[in-house]
């Protein structure tokens, strides 16, 4: 690996690397993965290969009518603090507006891997969980460890 990242798709400027060890985690700059769209005459991977580009943060704001921004999933959050999982959504992409949606499902430490629909828990779940219920029995307040 290098420090060099791929350059941005758009101006061509060279990119940097945030970590020396990284592969393509430009600094100041979005990398984009996809497995290709059908109707593409250029790219549409039927083997799980990915096209990688990334552009340079300064082409993306010269251009914002250009992008578009769309919700995936919200954040699962127990006791505020912890990230336990992600609650799949059906938004609409809307217009690039550069605020985030900021929306959180809170849940409590006895919901914690119980069947939710569209929940996906992380995989650790039960180590957090044991995290979670030694901390509240201490009478600790949350301390955000695995934001």
């Amino acid at each position: 690996m290098s420090r060099d990242a791929l350059p941005c798709f758009v101006c061509g400027n060279p990119l940097l690397n945030v970590f020396e060890q990284s592969e393509n985690q430009p600094e100041e700059a979005t990398e984009f993965r996809s497995y290709g769209h059908y109707g593409s005459t250029f790219w549409d991977s039927m083997d799980g290969e990915q096209i990688v580009l990334n552009i340079c943060d300064d082409c993306l704001r010269k251009h914002p009518e250009r992008v578009a921004q769309q919700k995936r999933y919200k954040p699962i959050r127990c006791e505020k603090t912890w990230i336990v999982g992600r609650e799949w959504v059906d938004r609409p992409m809307v217009a690039y507006t550069g605020n985030h949606d900021d929306e959180v499902l809170n849940v409590e430490v006895d919901e914690l891997g119980t069947k939710l629909p569209h929940v996906e828990w992380v995989e650790n779940l039960a180590e957090i969980k044991s995290a979670i219920e030694a901390q509240l029995l201490s009478g600790e307040g949350s301390d955000g460890q695995n934001e």
